[in-house]
This record gives structure tokens, C-alpha cells and sequence, in this order.
């Protein structure tokens, strides 16, 4: 206790200098015990290997399945008709549908949309 006490005298002496000296010089006396540093030790050595758990007796056996519908036959796809469609904008043959190309915003932040009619026309 009475080197804490000149260790404290010594740091409002001679300030910051004082302190480390008397700090150096008291160094044994004012350290503690040593606590546990918190590293993972070295692995222990293996445990000896389990037995292998023996097998149940099995279980009852299921119902059989009702027999199921036969499928129905597929088609050819190679002589199926692929309907191809043409989008245009002039002289409309088919339907016409209106189409949003451009969104903006105001400076009142309202929505402007811009719209483009094209045509959809099924080859015959």
C-alpha cells in the first residue's frame, strides 16, 4: 500500500515522468496475479470409438396402390400450326392496342405517360 501511495506522490510531483519511473521502478511489487488468458488449449487425447446400434425389427407392410389411367397420346408438334404475329404501327389490318413508351415525372411530381398505337396482325 505505501508504494501505491509513493507512486501517487511521485505523478503529481514530477508529473508524467514520475509516474512511468516510479511505475518502472515498482513494477514487481504493484502487479497482480495472472488471470486466465483466454487461448484454447491443446486437443485432449481421442475417446475410444462407439459400438454401432443394432437394427429394428421392420415394420408392417403398406397397402398396394390403386393401378392408375393410361396417358393420354401425345401430339405431333411438327405438324402443329405456330400462329406468328406482326407489330406494326401503319395501316392496321388486325387489332390495335395502345402502348406506354415514355414515363416522366413533372415538376409538381405528377406522372406524364407517353402512348404509341401499335397494330397486332395474325398472318392467315
Amino acid at each position: 500500500m505505501g508504494r501505491i501511495v509513493l507512486t501517487c506522490v511521485l505523478a503529481l510531483v514530477f508529473g508524467f515522468g514520475g509516474a512511468a519511473g516510479a511505475v518502472t521502478a515498482f513494477h514487481d511489487q504493484l502487479q497482480g496475479e495472472q488471470g486466465p488468458t483466454g487461448l484454447t488449449g491443446s486437443p485432449g487425447a481421442p475417446g475410444r470409438p462407439g459400438t454401432d446400434g443394432a437394427d429394428g425389427a421392420p415394420g408392417p407392410r403398406g397397402l398396394t396402390g390403386k393401378p392408375g389411367k393410361p396417358g393420354k397420346p401425345g401430339k405431333d408438334a411438327s405438324q402443329a400450326p405456330v400462329p406468328a404475329t406482326d407489330l406494326g404501327t401503319g395501316s392496321c389490318a388486325g387489332r390495335s392496342v395502345q402502348v406506354v413508351t415514355r414515363a416522366a415525372m413533372s415538376k409538381k411530381q405528377k406522372l406524364r405517360l407517353t402512348t404509341r398505337d401499335l397494330c397486332i396482325v395474325s398472318p392467315r
